[in-house]
């Protein structure tokens, strides 16, 4: 027999909405089961969000180049100041990409663009209608939200959702699939009546032009 888990879970789906998003650190952070590192995300968002959005004049490209030049100052006069004193200089990691990273990356890299280019040349071609009418709605709701907001609230907006509504679908998850499931008896239901009804009338007409 199922367990009730299994049975109740959003349509039919076999596996958890954890393993649905990887099952890593990351659906952790999104199905709030790190809730300190979640929620500094969140409150990260929403912060930058006010305080790029709401105050007059100041950008993200400024907010990223101030922090790097006090960065680079503080540490710059650190270690002057190490070298009169004779003391150990700040400690700053080696940063360096390692020739393997960097190759992983570029195959990652180049497999996605080579199945957009793919996907692309399957859309002109005609091959995928399917591909084609996804695209196409993805692409009209992308217009219709530039239409009525910008870039960055949109990027803010969609943070903020990928952290709240996985969470709320894993919380409610068995609620919201017994109701999925009462509607689409329900849309059934009345699709048979309707097409009872319809059968009905046909076989009215066909008997009165006979008559």
């Amino acid at each position: 027999m199922d367990s009730p888990s299994r049975s109740c879970r959003l349509f039919g789906a076999q596996r958890s909405l954890h393993d649905l998003l990887g099952g890593g650190t990351a659906a952790d952070v999104v199905l709030w089961r790190r809730k300190e590192v979640a929620g500094g995300l969140l409150a990260a968002v929403v912060a930058s969000w006010a305080l790029f959005y709401c105050v007059p004049g100041y950008t993200l490209l400024s907010f990223v180049s101030q922090v790097l030049m006090i960065l680079l100052a503080v540490l710059f006069v650190w270690a002057k100041a190490a070298q009169l004193l004779n003391r150990a200089p700040p400690p700053v990691p080696l940063m360096k990409i390692s020739d393997k990273s960097m190759s992983e990356a570029s195959e990652i890299a180049g497999k996605f663009v080579n199945k957009v280019l793919q996907d692309f040349g399957n859309i002109a071609l005609g091959k995928d209608s399917g591909l084609f009418y996804k695209v196409t709605f993805v692409l009209l709701l992308v217009s219709i939200d530039g239409r009525l907001t910008d870039l960055i609230t949109l990027v803010y907006t969609s943070a903020v959702i990928a952290f709240t509504i996985p969470a709320l679908l894993e919380k409610s998850e068995e609620h919201i699939a017994r109701f999925l499931e009462i509607a689409s008896t329900y849309v059934q239901a009345c699709g048979g009546a309707c097409e009872e009804y319809k059968c009905k009338m046909t076989n009215r007409i066909s008997e009165k032009k006979l008559c």
